[in-house]
């Protein structure tokens, strides 16, 4: 359930028909068609053969990228901590420069690198190390990607995207990640999640208002948080912020002014949420259901409202050069 605050969005926008006109972006192009691209990655990836993968089960999946392949892989590793029939396997998502450090890899993980365009420095490297170490390696990319040699397995999501920020590239990942981990459970939940509509846009840029100036969730919502956080500063070139919610209320929330803009994407299970409601944040994603991917509305609703913003600020998403993310 989502909830938005009439103070949040400007007079000129509350007629659809007075909002400025404006040209489908690449980014909106993209938002629009990634849907499909669920369907060919869970097909496809579902079809691979056990003689591909190790005959053991792993001891330990190891999860790491940067930016918003860091924020893909923290939520696959929600997605696979969710689905409570899975053997239970130690999850770890983390920074790709944490690997060597905090977490150290071992003979028997599975080592997951999240790069989409497959020129992250720090990420190639610790893949790398977990090769080195004897980790088994799984490097998710885009289509067309050549892998280094430090890569034992090739996990393409979606083609290659042509602008910033990546949008289908983050849902593919996850989509590609869940398929091979948790087989027709995912694939029948991702054709369950292709049957939700297109977004109305004009919609969301009524919801969406001139954007927040704070995320925050706990649990899968902090990273729903930070993604959605990013796309906002990527598409509208807004700086904000984002928080776990317990890190919110550490020190952060002294910070707040009249003029601050919440937005929040609430759990069940965040027991910040009552404090949070009676702060009246701007905007409100709810998350409900137990499944591995419950949360994934939440992700695509968050994508457009950046896009909503952007268009709301005349910013065109598309400017952004291609990273190595």
């Amino acid at each position: 359930m989502t909830t938005a605050t009439d103070s949040q969005n400007p007079s000129h926008l509350e007629n659809s028909g007075d909002a400025p006109e404006h040209q489908p972006s690449l980014v909106e192009q993209t938002l629009r068609e990634q849907r499909e691209s669920w369907r060919e990655i869970s097909e496809r990836v579902s079809s691979i053969s056990g003689r591909e993968l190790p005959h053991e089960s792993p001891k330990r999946i190891l999860l790491f990228g940067l930016g918003s392949s860091l924020f893909a892989a923290r939520l696959s590793a929600f997605a696979l901590i969710r689905e409570k029939s899975r053997q239970r396997i130690p999850v770890i998502a983390c920074s790709s420069t944490r690997i060597g450090i905090d977490i150290v890899p071992q003979r028997g993980d599975w080592a997951f690198a999240f790069t989409h365009r497959g020129g992250a420095g720090p990420t190639l490297q610790a893949m790398e190390l977990c090769e080195k170490l004897g980790a088994f390696t799984v490097m998710v990319c885009a289509q067309g990607i050549e892998a280094p040699a430090s890569a034992r397995f090739q996990l393409p999501t979606v083609p290659l995207e042509k602008v910033e920020p990546h949008t289908s590239a983050v849902t593919g990942a996850i989509c590609a990640v869940s398929t091979l981990l948790l087989g027709n459970k995912a694939v029948e939940e991702w054709d369950a999640l292709r049957s939700i509509g297109t977004p109305d846009l004009e919609l969301y840029r009524r919801r969406a208002g001139l954007g927040p100036t704070i995320l925050i969730g706990e649990w899968e919502g902090e990273w729903l948080a930070r993604e959605g956080a990013l796309k906002v500063m990527e598409m509208a070139r807004l700086p904000i912020r984002a928080f776990g919610s317990e890190e919110f209320f550490h020190g952060p929330h002294y910070t707040l002014t009249p003029e601050d803009r919440i937005w929040h994407i609430s759990v069940p299970k965040d027991p910040r949420n009552d404090t949070i409601a009676k702060m009246k944040p701007h905007y409100s994603i709810g998350i409900f259901g137990a499944t591995p991917l419950a949360w994934i509305p939440a992700l695509v609703e968050l994508q457009w409202l950046a896009l909503a913003v952007a268009i709301n600020r005349g910013v065109d998403p598309d400017l952004k050069a291609p990273s190595e993310s």
